[in-house]
């Protein structure tokens, strides 16, 4: 039974060269390739079509392999490379200094793709380099032609440290990174879809966002010296309603014991009238009373001189 082979075990991994020789197992290895891979085999300087989208068997080991290579019956060199075909990004750092002396970092950000039919050029790569083509590998390679050509070219005019930023800009090095890389791209069997720039942020930008941090944080500060003030305001007002509120209490308090002593005052003054009334009433009476037996005793002494007189005019009468 074939044992199933695996060429990509990281999604880093692009493209790799094998030697089927050197697949000395007893079982026989075999591939199945998805639609975003391809494979062709090498015999002896021979290259064969490119496969993709199938499973290929009998890639290297198995025992009737093993018996060939033993009576020199197999094919002497057989190696095996696969590529995958599918799309990916790939960012390449750079570092430049303007003409103006400022200077721009960040990484260029390019969209590429393996066709399925320039397969063999990916040789190229392999001729001096390691069987093993990863992300990390084609941007090492690619860095010193991406920051001495493109990056160089692109940025040698550019004295504004925003311009880079336009659309205009990146229409304009999309357009130059197709001229400039296709070479050596086409050389590896890569083609270009897109490219763009990712900068890093400015010195220009770097003490704009300075100073608007800045400025957010004095306008902060002033808000919250604002709703602090006002808070301020609220708990003075607050503590002098209180005041004035206890003080309100305090004065209707004195007002009430006032009020009560004035009124038990007012009730002794109304008892004293009373009993004073009294009193006067009595002497009114008692005068009264005095002036009435006065007048009653005055009568009866009128009553009696007047019975003496009579009763001495009589006499005189009589005489």
């Amino acid at each position: 039974m074939a044992q199933t082979y695996k060429w990509r075990n990281t999604p880093d991994i692009l493209a790799r060269i094998i030697d089927g020789n050197e697949i000395t197992t007893w079982r026989s290895q075999r591939v199945t390739l998805k639609p975003n891979e391809a494979c062709m085999f090498i015999i002896n300087g021979q290259l064969s079509p490119v496969f993709s989208d199938q499973n290929i068997n009998q890639i290297g080991g198995g025992f009737p392999r093993f018996l060939a290579s033993i009576l020199k019956a197999t094919a002497v060199d057989r190696r095996v490379v696969f590529g995958m075909t599918g799309p990916f990004d790939l960012a390449v750092p750079f570092s430049t200094q303007s003409q103006s002396g400022l200077k721009f970092q960040g990484h260029v950000r390019m969209r590429l793709q393996l066709m399925k039919e320039d397969l063999p050029k990916v040789l190229n790569y392999f001729v001096n380099h390691s069987p093993v083509l990863t992300r990390t590998s084609l941007a090492r390679l690619l860095y010193e032609h991406v920051n001495q050509r493109l990056i160089a070219s692109t940025f040698s005019a550019c004295t504004d440290e925003t311009s880079f930023r336009d659309e205009a800009f990146q229409s304009h090095f999309a357009m130059k990174a197709e001229m400039l890389l296709r070479p050596q791209l086409a050389s590896l069997g890569l083609t270009l879809l897109g490219a763009y720039l990712v900068p890093q942020r400015t010195s220009l930008e770097t003490v704009n966002l300075h100073r608007s941090n800045q400025t957010h944080a004095l306008e902060q500060e002033r808000i919250n010296a604002e709703v602090t003030q006002h808070a301020i305001s609220l708990r003075q007002s607050t503590a002098l309603r209180q005041i004035e509120c206890e003080v309100e209490v305090a004065r209707a308090k004195i007002r009430g014991d006032q009020t009560l002593e004035a009124e038990a005052a007012l009730t002794s003054l109304r008892r004293l009238e009373a009993v004073l009334r009294s009193e006067d009433e009595r002497k009114i009476r008692l005068n009264l009373e005095k002036e009435r037996s006065h007048s009653i005793r005055m009568k009866a002494a009128m009553e009696m001189f007047q019975l003496v007189q009579e009763s001495k005019r009589s006499r005189e009468s009589t005489n």
